[in-house]
């Protein structure tokens, strides 16, 4: 499996018999959407649906449940989001898992995940977190928080500041996130090929994806 960032939330994942696309809104924050009819498309949040994208793709998924998309088997758990009141559950927690390996993104959740996504991401060999902060995602203190209770292989961090796109709430560093983890990072790589040599035992590391 390959794995693109296109900045904001928005990765693609490609494997030979499918390509997903998640949260891909970037029309709505200055870029150019990268959904296609060849893709299926998820969001992790109603909010963050966008019609520029829902018109291209060739099927779109905003729900939990269980999905087979070519390869890959899709797992939604519903959770609390970010900006929800408390009881309010309007996030999906994405768990993609292709062959024996997993990568889950969690979206805008909000910090105090349930006991069943705890479960969910334990373990996971990539974990996709926001790390912006300033009321509209998960800062680097949660996402770290988050991290160590689901001791993933690798961890990519996305919607951290990024300068071609423009959010409607400024976006704390990368930089930030990496002080506050402390965890390893190594350059940044254009893609990652999810396989035996990307996920290793051991201590997590950062793979930071440049930014299409």
């Amino acid at each position: 499996m390959d794995i693109e960032f296109f900045g904001a939330n928005c990765l693609r994942l490609k494997t030979k018999e499918a390509t997903i696309v998640v949260d891909d809104n970037l029309s709505k924050v200055g870029g150019k959407t990268i959904a296609s009819d060849k893709s299926v498309v998820f969001y992790t949040n109603e909010n963050l649906i966008d019609e520029n994208a829902t018109k291209k793709a060739r099927l779109m998924i905003d729900s939990a449940g269980e999905f087979e998309i070519g390869d890959v088997t899709v797992t939604g758990e519903q959770t609390r989001g970010h900006l929800d009141e408390e009881g309010d559950e309007n996030a999906s927690v994405l768990q993609f898992m292709y062959g024996t390996q997993t990568v889950t993104v969690l979206g805008h959740v909000h910090p105090d995940l349930s006991d069943a996504v705890v479960e969910m991401i334990g373990g996971t060999d990539v974990l996709v977190v926001p790390v912006g902060g300033n009321g509209y995602t998960l800062d680097a203190v949660a996402a770290t928080s988050i991290i160590k209770k689901a001791e993933p292989e690798a961890v990519i961090p996305t919607q951290y500041e990024t300068k071609s796109l423009s959010y409607e709430v400024p976006a704390q560093t990368l930089d930030e996130f990496l002080k506050v983890s402390s965890l390893q990072a190594d350059e940044p790589i254009d893609m990652m090929k999810l396989g035996k040599a990307d996920v290793e035992s051991g201590q997590t590391k950062v793979i930071v994806l440049q930014v299409k």
